[in-house]
């Protein structure tokens, strides 16, 4: 079983990677149009749900409106 899993989000990139750690069995990367990375070690129960989870941390980062990239 492959063990990891990317999709793409409104253009941020989502690395969901099995890796069981306390009640969490995913974590996920997600890394914004900038190149910044965010990981979280708690990612969910279950590859959907970490999935689900990143798509929400997305959401909200978008919602406060991080400033443009500066390249």
């Amino acid at each position: 079983m492959n063990d990891l899993n990317t999709n793409t989000y409104k253009g941020w990139n989502i690395t969901v990677k099995e890796c069981v750690d306390k009640c969490s069995n995913f974590s996920f990367d997600i890394t914004d149009p900038c190149g910044n990375i965010s990981h979280v070690r708690l990612g969910g129960d279950s590859r959907i749900r970490a999935t689900e989870r990143a798509m929400e941390m997305i959401d909200l980062e978008m919602a406060f409106e991080r400033p443009s990239c500066s390249h």
